[in-house]
């Protein structure tokens, strides 16, 4: 059976494992610091596409309660390592299967952007149930048009699947499964390369 493109780049960050955890180290999320500032200690958050535990281990030490969940075998056992306090699940995000109302808030950086432009409703649906009311999610993924497979230095060269995005296109995506949009920004790359721009949006439900 042919595997789906976002089974293909999970296979990508199972190679990379520390590197990839290293590498993305050396950057800091623009919005992460204010994002955790939304929460009282003992929030419960999902990072969602939690890589190496890069994040889940900044907002632990915020004091929050952080569950965190990837495709990459690799990479989750880096995090349980990388953030010993947070709780880590290997899983397919179209897959989960948490509870309704079981988080207060979801940051999604730069993950749903590996999924096929048709799967993103089926991913922000579930996630809508997962958050509980007035909980706030996080959304970052790649400015332009179409679909493609990227081979660049941070991936080492092999091709990870990318669906990209206007503004308006994931702002209307959040809305119609019930998310209101608190700020919708574009962001520079912070491995400041030239042809990558980002567009994050908070939302609430």
């Amino acid at each position: 059976m042919k595997k789906s493109v976002y089974e293909q780049t999970t296979e990508v960050y199972n190679k990379l494992g520390k590197k990839y955890l290293d590498d993305s180290k050396k950057v800091i999320p623009i919005k992460r610091l204010s994002f955790s500032k939304l929460f009282i200690k003992g929030s419960h958050i999902l990072d969602l596409g939690c890589g190496g535990g890069r994040d889940a281990k900044f907002f632990t030490e915020k004091g929050l309660k952080v569950t965190g969940i990837d495709s990459s075998s690799v990479l989750i056992k880096l995090a349980r390592k990388e953030a010993p306090i947070a709780t880590f699940k290997c899983i397919d995000l179209l897959k989960m299967n948490f509870p309704k109302n079981s988080f207060d808030g979801i940051w999604a950086e730069a993950v749903l952007l590996h999924l096929k432009r048709k799967d993103v409703s089926k991913a922000l649906k579930k996630l809508h149930n997962i958050l509980r009311k007035h909980g706030y999610i996080y959304v970052r993924v790649k400015q332009g048009k179409g679909e493609a497979y990227v081979k660049e230095k941070l991936s080492g060269w092999q091709g990870r699947f990318y669906t990209y995005f206007s503004k308006r296109e994931i702002e209307t995506l959040l809305k119609k499964e019930g998310f209101k949009i608190v700020y919708s920004k574009l962001l520079p790359d912070e491995h400041k390369r030239p042809d990558v721009s980002w567009i994050a949006v908070l939302a609430r439900k």
